[in-house]
């Protein structure tokens, strides 16, 4: 399928930096539930993430790359507000981010 430039700019996505870590107690596999701060206009926002690959020290202060406007889902009693992107690798799920820390709420395009 190919799209275009004008379906991809209707993605809204950002640079954001996780400020908290916990386990979600109740997915059916292993997922942390992750609160992101996206900056002054969007602020921090919730999602639950299978990237337990990586421990939750390494999670912690970690620029990260998400999709900030899709609906909200109920994932396994969290209301996850933001896709959080990353490789999908044999080892598990490889989190995208940038080379040197930016200002969080940073478009990316």
């Amino acid at each position: 399928m190919l799209t275009n430039f004008e379906n991809f700019s209707k993605f809204n996505i950002l640079i954001g930096t996780i400020i908290s870590v916990t386990n979600n107690q109740k997915a059916r596999k292993p997922a942390y539930v992750l609160d992101i701060d996206f900056g002054k206009e969007l602020g921090i926002k919730k999602t639950s993430a299978q990237v337990t690959n990586y421990v939750s020290k390494e999670l912690e202060g970690r620029q990260v790359v998400a999709v900030t406007n899709f609906p909200s889902k109920n994932i396994a009693g969290i209301i996850s507000e933001v896709l959080v992107l990353g490789a999908v690798t044999n080892e598990g799920v490889m989190l995208l981010g940038t080379d040197v820390k930016v200002e969080n709420g940073t478009a990316i395009g």
